[in-house]
């Protein structure tokens, strides 16, 4: 025979909690009761226990259940905000996508603007020789006239001098 105290000691739980077990056992499993005390036997020990391990996973159902709820509410906030920043990054990626699109024609204008002024660059270039050519080319016709006018006013050294009325009206 134990008592109370003993099997509560045994249990590893408080006296109190075992009285309130012994209080929910059908009447044919309760133990019989001395002086106001218990006096359990081993098939009232054994109903106590089964009571007990009833209880205990009763219990733990219910935490496995909450703590399985907290699970899921934590999922979907987790979720959610997943969701959310996904979102979040793929309006980020959309507005760079049009950055780059913007920026890839400008660089498309911007080529296309250095090739022509390249091309206008080699134009002027070539009318700049052309231009020179004809330079070089006058130099040297004036040194050939100059030559030349050289030559005639050597020629002319060479005739006597007319008058003005002899030359205006003079023989050829």
């Amino acid at each position: 025979m134990k008592t109370v105290k003993d099997l509560a000691v045994e249990l590893k739980v408080t006296p109190q909690y075992i009285n309130r077990v012994i209080n929910q056992l059908p009447t044919q499993k309760k133990p019989k009761q001395v002086n106001h005390s218990y006096q359990i036997d081993e098939s009232a020990e054994t109903a106590i226990k089964g009571f007990m391990s009833v209880r205990h996973r009763s219990k733990e159902t219910k935490q496995q259940r909450n703590k399985s709820l907290n699970v899921s509410l934590l999922q979907e906030k987790i979720t959610a905000q997943l969701e959310q920043e996904n979102q979040s990054l793929r309006q980020q990626l959309e507005t760079k996508d049009k950055q780059i699109e913007k920026l890839l024609n400008q660089n498309e204008h911007i080529q296309k603007l250095v090739d022509q002024e390249q091309q206008l660059h080699l134009a002027d270039q070539k009318r700049i020789d052309q231009l020179e050519q004809p330079t070089n080319e006058q130099s040297d016709t004036n040194q050939h006239n100059s030559q030349t006018t050289n030559s005639s006013d050597r020629q002319q050294e060479k005739q006597p001098k007319k008058g003005f009325f002899n030359r205006f009206f003079g023989s050829k």
